[in-house]
């Protein structure tokens, strides 16, 4: 008789609510934080609200292609030793009474393209440019710019690897569906670009 000599523990496992995503303010973002989460304005953010109740979350694919080379008749497939670009990945959250975690993204977007005027810098966070009195000195990537870190945990929610985003943005902010015959919790999502992807095992 064969027996399998190695007997799995029904806890060596991993399961897909077993995760926690981080997100840091970027640096032109945290000009406008009041580190006061009783304090609501139109106008700040409370970096606290970053806290987000994920519910679901996408590890991109990793691929690094082949390339065909024709020889004899016949082809060879080699690694083209190069990653194409990540797909934008969307993170769905349930938004908090105050909706203070929607407002940090908004105003992030808002950063961006300004809802109001079409332009970013709407809160003159930006200096003015010295040759042209009337327009903030260029958007730089790294002052939007930020890394996100998706950590998976271990059935006793201790962290075991580390998933990081780097250079990420949001780019959309999906919408809100109200309705008097659901009473549910507001659930909605928002996806962000983001340059590479490093997986490492904590």
């Amino acid at each position: 008789m064969i027996t399998d000599p190695i007997t799995q523990s029904q806890f060596n496992k991993n399961r897909k609510d077993k995760f926690l995503l981080v997100i840091d303010l970027p640096p032109l973002l945290k000009g406008l934080n009041n580190g006061n989460p009783g304090v609501r304005s139109n106008v700040f953010v409370n970096e606290n609200a970053l806290q987000f109740s994920v519910y679901g979350s996408i590890i991109p694919t990793i691929s690094v292609p082949e390339v065909e080379a024709p020889f004899a008749g016949g082809t060879y497939k080699l690694s083209s030793n190069s990653r194409p670009p990540y797909d934008n990945v969307s993170v769905n959250f349930t938004i908090d009474n105050r909706f203070n975690n929607y407002w940090v993204i908004y105003k992030w977007l808002n950063l961006l393209s300004s809802a109001r005027n079409i332009a970013y810098n709407e809160d003159s966070l930006l200096p003015a440019n010295p040759s042209q009195t009337k327009l903030p000195i260029p958007l730089q990537p790294q002052s939007y710019q930020t890394d996100f870190t998706i950590y998976g945990k271990d059935e006793f929610d201790a962290n075991v690897i580390k998933f990081t985003y780097t250079k990420a943005f949001p780019v959309s902010l999906d919408s809100i569906d109200y309705n008097y015959r659901s009473p549910e919790e507001i659930e909605t999502s928002f996806t962000f670009a983001f340059s590479q992807f490093f997986a490492e095992l904590v």
